[in-house]
């Protein structure tokens, strides 16, 4: 057996049999995220508000994504074949939900930056109002810019009776290869690393005041208060940071693969490495689809509050 056709057969057992688990396993992870999420102890956060969208985000493409993926590739139903319209709505909302959650969770970091940020009036930029506007004007933004996907995709035949429903060859193909690497591979990974850093650099700050006011001899005469963080605030950040680097670990492998697609693509390659790149490519998709699946589990690992309203919920 060649290594192509292993790696074929790999990917579509793994989409057959590990497509539903993975299904079941995101569904019952993003239901208690959003039950816990909306409680009266943790909603009054900004940063609440965009963890609950990108759960809403999650379980979105939990349907659109992962389900349609394990139908095409693990049981050959590709329901998008044979409706242009079907076709173009499903690459549509696929492009908005890939860019909606990377960029809720930078929004999220920059909420941890101001909560952190030893300067009170950085600080008081925290609002829910604000928040609120930010994910409006994000998740419209993707709308309106993705738009071109209802436009350019189509079904093309590569064969008898075997249709595929794809973006366009040419300039459209080479648009939308580099805007996927830079927009959804690149910046948010390069983005959420930046904003969790000075997040951390913030909290260290806050330590270090915290630790000279508590040092300080009983002659001197300390003018206002020094900030401290919320033991909410702090789990809140526990959170985010692991949604960072689950995302990064699940979401880079694809990325990439995308870049040596890229530096390979004038290569002359044989059709069973452009298999064996098809299929490993295919691979890091279902690591991809993990990071959505597994948020309500690592919040409870992170989250002491959580765990409590998971556990009284239940």
């Amino acid at each position: 057996m060649s290594t192509s056709t292993l790696l074929f057969s790999v990917q579509q057992h793994l989409f057959q049999i590990g497509g539903p688990i993975l299904l079941f396993i995101g569904v019952m992870s993003c239901i208690p995220n959003l039950l816990v999420l909306k409680t009266i102890n943790l909603r009054k956060s900004p940063c609440t508000i965009c963890l609950v969208a990108v759960n809403i985000v999650n379980f979105a493409y939990l349907f659109v994504g992962l389900l349609y993926t394990m139908l095409t590739l693990g049981y050959n139903i590709d329901p998008t074949t044979s409706n242009i319209v079907f076709c173009r709505v499903h690459f549509y909302i696929t492009y908005i939900l890939t860019c909606c959650e990377p960029y809720c969770l930078i929004l999220a970091s920059i909420d941890r930056v101001l909560i952190t940020s030893p300067n009170a009036g950085t600080r008081r930029l925290s609002t829910r109002r604000l928040m609120v506007i930010s994910i409006i004007f994000i998740c419209s933004f993707w709308m309106v810019f993705h738009i071109h996907a209802l436009i350019f995709t189509q079904i093309i035949q590569y064969g008898i009776n075997y249709f595929v429903c794809i973006y366009q060859s040419g300039e459209y193909a080479t648009f939308i290869t580099y805007y996927l690497l830079v927009v959804t591979g690149c910046f948010p990974p390069a983005l959420m690393g930046i904003f969790g850093c000075w997040t951390v650099k913030n909290i260290r700050q806050i330590s270090r005041v915290k630790h000279n006011v508590g040092t300080r001899g009983t002659g001197t005469v300390v003018v206002g208060r020094s900030h401290t963080l919320q033991s909410k605030d702090q789990q809140l950040i526990r959170m985010l940071i692991i949604d960072i680097i689950s995302y990064i670990i699940c979401k880079y492998p694809t990325t990439i693969m995308l870049i040596y697609q890229q530096v390979t693509q004038y290569e002359d390659k044989s059709a069973e490495r452009q298999q064996i790149e098809q299929s490993i490519v295919t691979l890091t998709y279902f690591l991809y689809c993990v990071e959505n699946c597994i948020g309500c589990y690592t919040n409870m690992l992170a989250s002491k509050t959580f765990r409590a309203e998971l556990k009284r919920i239940f």
